[in-house]
């Protein structure tokens, strides 16, 4: 385990159970509940995702060599290693091996149970990856979570892609970093901030965190994000606030709205009802309503009285663009080089792409 490593690969190979550590830096594991001690970090996760299944698998099966760990030497205890990716499967395989460790976990005597069925050792050899650094997994770890049949959840994969742009990558590096459209990438690092900024204000955001693609659905509805001046994602400038100072009451709103708080219950039950919402908050009838503390029901029954059509505005809208594209299509040919005329295809770019994530993210949801 001496030699040099290759600068930019891992190279496999095998270490003992007991040198492994979960990694504190895991994007499952919340901000507020990081610590470098092995046992409190599987008690979180075999709380919150699913060790136990992972365990099962491997009381029953075994651990499978062809699935090593990704780790990185620790820079605090000798010939240790940090696990960045297969947390879930240490977490099992240190529930199975120490008795102590899963005592404390939420249910114990089902641990005990599976322990009797395969003896683990600390002193197993578990099969591994071995980088020199993190930054060298990056492009492996994410390429699993953000697009592989591992997938993180939308905020996972929106701290990972933040973390990586705070390092100093472009959006645009990220991107092909992890193998998803940039105008993708942007908006996520958009959503992360729109989370980070709403915590700033003293908002509760835990609800947010878990179910942050509900935030992403909003964050791709042009009428709510206008409502909060929000920014496309390809039009977010890096390491400053989303959200106009000015407009952090109506970000308190949506917010609100979206996820409800202590005192208010959300308007939407589900994220197809998100477009619904843009629908109320882009009408001066509508969000009156919503101001007055009236259900989104009883805002959208207002609208309808005032003789107002937000699905024929919609396809009004959308017709009048498709056809205006259409239009300009014959033109764009002559003026290819021009620098205004390709940042204006960007944008639509970026915005179709809005308006695709926003119908795949409710299609998702919803299990359409």
């Amino acid at each position: 385990m001496s030699e040099s490593l290759p600068v930019s690969a891992g190279r496999p190979g095998s270490v003992p159970l007991s040198s492994l550590r979960l990694d504190p830096e895991n994007p499952r594991i919340p901000e507020t509940h990081r610590t470098k001690d092995t046992a409190e970090l599987a008690t979180l996760l075999e709380m919150g995702f699913e060790a136990y299944p992972v365990a099962q698998s491997i009381a029953e099966l075994g651990f499978f060599n062809a699935e090593p760990l990704i780790v990185i030497p620790s820079p605090d205890e000798a010939d240790t290693w940090i696990v960045v990716e297969g947390n879930r499967r240490l977490t099992a395989l240190v529930g199975l091996a120490y008795p102590d460790i899963r005592a404390g976990f939420a249910t114990p005597d089902r641990w005990e149970d599976l322990a009797g069925k395969r003896s683990i050792s600390p002193d197993m050899a578990v099969p591994v990856v071995i980088h020199e650094t993190r930054e060298t997994t990056h492009a492996e770890i994410a390429r699993v979570h953000v697009v592989g049949k591992l997938a993180w959840r939308p905020f996972m994969q929106a701290r990972y892609i933040a973390a990586r742009v705070a390092e100093g990558r472009t959006l645009q590096e990220v991107a092909d970093l992890i193998g998803i459209p940039k105008s993708k990438a942007a908006d996520l690092y958009r959503d992360q901030a729109v989370l980070t900024q709403a915590a700033s204000l003293g908002l509760e955001t835990s609800q947010v965190e878990s179910a942050f693609s509900l935030l992403t659905v909003a964050m791709g509805s042009t009428k709510i994000r206008n409502h909060v001046c929000a920014p496309l994602g390809s039009q977010t400038n890096i390491g400053q606030d989303p959200v106009p100072a000015d407009k952090a009451e109506e970000l308190k709103e949506v917010i609100q709205w979206v996820f409800g708080d202590e005192e208010h219950e959300s308007l939407i039950s589900d994220s197809r009802q998100i477009s619904q919402l843009g629908n109320v908050v882009a009408s001066e009838v509508g969000l009156e309503a919503l101001r007055e503390g009236k259900t989104l029901e009883e805002a959208k029954q207002r609208i309808q009285e005032k003789g107002l059509d937000p699905l024929k505005a919609l396809t009004l809208k959308l017709n009048a663009a498709k056809n205006s594209l259409n239009a300009a299509s014959s033109d764009v040919a002559e003026f290819a080089a021009d620098t205004e005329v390709r940042t204006l295809v960007e944008d639509i770019e970026s915005l179709v792409g809005s308006i695709r994530s926003t119908l795949d993210d409710i299609e998702a949801e919803s299990g359409l």
